[in-house]
């Protein structure tokens, strides 16, 4: 199994072809460009870095990729990893550090016949399939017609989802030439311009556009989940130019090939080592000088690194996890604000901010008793390889290693037997096992965590963007739910909306819980003023 492996299970998935995926995709060339007017603008090398990071993981859509720019340019920006004084020699580190299975090459001037082409700034490049993008601030600007500019107004969060926007057009254009490999997916290119605000989540050019200090200060955070979403919105923290705070990073899985399609922060080096999460995302703020940023490194699951928290470690969460078990059980800390963010094959993502009693909450979004579809795996897993439902349950939520006597007790249940999937080893950890079977387990579909690269990588982009919002720009946090697509046609009239609670929710109309909230966070006015006067 390799880093592209999971963009190729979508796309079988979806053609439901099984075989010869890459073939279909050829050539599969994307030009990437730096317009000569944008080429030394700090918000533009952001969008550039980005948008490489993201198509340098799209194998097999994207087979060959072209890196257009001019050589020496100084690097005019603060870049978390692969760190250079040009910003040329820093794509060169990162796309050897990650070393994709497509071809790549760094170049100056027109390139070679691509079949679609990415240009921040404007560049002569005329022809079908261009897609334009820039960003100012927190804007966002796109168009398929002509180029769109680049302001001076520096911040990661415009410039990464404008790369995700980008990168998403490049990814539609190449798959509408193969319109049987995504037979029941909607892919609808943008066909006029669009300026989109992650400010305010509304399309329009006149949206609100504050600047950003100098120095952020992100105060008390706790992160559970670095995967994409989570360790996306690490990775856009640390771009930041100056950032300050603490920081708690909860995460127990380490980093290997199959994850490093869609975590842009991790390359192949973190896979061969094994990485932690922790170690790699915790890294992505080292070096800073005059920096106040404070980190503590938890790699174990959320339950076992509960006993080191601090009441104050609740009042900012971010819960990037993927187990609806441990969504619930971060709630009962009763976090002033709750941030959740998810993302689907169909290239949707969403992003949540639940305050407790007046919106929805952990336990209102995934009641318990409803269907659960860990549950359903766990049930589906003992039947195909014995042990118990309790153990595949731990197994799925926490994504456990394969204890020697589970893995013997697995191979006498399948004795005789002639199973269609390996048996997991010795010390694997089940994620990494189920990734290896590459869809030979009759399992149940939902809830699977294989989406389109680019649409968690957006939802932990505005993830950033609120955790800034929430201390600098409260007037403007989201209220509590937004979402759109990254493959359909973007939603342009869709904005945030508040989900309420469920009146047969049996925890945000417990009293208890509800005055613990109150008591705990009285003394921070900036929820409570606006919602409980």
């Amino acid at each position: 199994m390799g880093q592209a492996d999971r963009t190729a299970t979508v796309l079988s998935r979806l053609s439901k072809k099984q075989e010869g995926i890459e073939q279909v995709l050829a050539p599969g060339r994307v030009a990437v460009c730096l317009g000569e007017n944008a080429t030394t603008e700090a918000q533009a090398q952001l969008i550039f870095s980005f948008a490489v990071n993201l198509l340098a993981r799209l194998y097999p859509v994207v087979q060959e990729l072209q890196v257009i720019l001019w050589e020496g340019t100084p690097l005019m920006v603060r870049v978390p990893r692969w760190h250079a004084d040009t910003l040329d020699e820093h794509i060169r580190l990162f796309l050897e550090a990650l070393s994709p299975p497509l071809k790549w090459i760094i170049q100056k001037g027109v390139p070679i016949a691509p079949d679609c082409k990415l240009i921040i700034g404007s560049a002569p490049m005329p022809g079908e399939r261009v897609v334009f993008v820039g960003s100012h601030g927190w804007s966002v600007a796109l168009s398929p017609h002509t180029p769109v500019p680049v302001g001076h107004q520096l911040n990661p969060v415009g410039a990464y989802a404008a790369a995700c926007l980008g990168v998403a057009e490049v990814w539609k254009r190449l798959l509408l030439a193969h319109p049987d490999l995504s037979p029941e997916m909607p892919i609808v290119p943008l066909d006029e311009p669009l300026t989109f605000s992650t400010f305010t989540y509304r399309v329009g050019p006149s949206e609100p556009n504050p600047a950003l200090s100098s120095s952020i200060d992100i105060a008390r955070l706790t992160m559970v989940g670095l995967g994409a979403g989570g360790g996306t919105a690490a990775f856009t923290l640390a771009s930041l130019q100056e950032v300050q705070g603490m920081v708690n990073l909860i995460e127990p899985d380490e980093v290997v090939d199959t994850n490093l399609n869609r975590y842009v922060f991790a390359d192949s080096e973190d896979a061969a080592r094994r990485r932690a999460k922790t170690e790699v995302v915790n890294a992505l703020f080292d070096g800073r000088p005059g920096t106040g940023i404070r980190i503590r490194t938890f790699p174990t699951s959320y339950g076992e690194a509960a006993a080191s928290l601090f009441q104050d470690d609740y009042r900012h969460v971010v819960a990037a996890v993927h187990s609806r078990e441990a969504r619930r059980e971060l709630q009962y800390e009763t976090p002033m604000v709750l941030w959740d963010a998810g993302a689907t094959e169909q290239g949707e993502f969403f992003i949540w901010r639940m305050i407790l009693g007046i919106t929805e909450c952990m336990w209102c979004k995934h009641p318990p008793g409803e269907r659960d579809p860990e549950l359903e795996k766990a049930a589906q897993l003992e039947q195909l390889l014995g042990l118990g439902t309790t153990i595949w349950l731990r197994k799925v939520r926490n994504n456990e290693i394969f204890r020697a006597d589970e893995v013997d007790a697995i191979a006498v249940f399948l004795a005789g037997k002639n199973a269609p999937f390996d048996l997991p080893s010795v010390g694997q950890r089940y994620g990494d096992w189920e990734a290896g079977q590459c869809g030979r387990l009759p399992l149940p579909e939902a809830d699977e965590e294989i989406p389109i690269p680019f649409a968690p990588v957006m939802a932990g982009v505005l993830l950033a963007g609120e955790i800034i919002k929430e201390n600098y720009f409260p007037e403007a946090t989201l209220d509590s739910y937004y979402w759109n697509t990254l493959v359909g046609c973007f939603m342009r009239r869709n904005q945030p909306h508040r989900r309420l609670p469920r009146p047969e929710c049996s925890f945000c109309a417990d009293g208890i819980y509800l005055s613990q909230y109150r008591r705990r966070w009285e003394t921070n006015p900036s929820d409570l003023r606006k919602f409980f006067g």
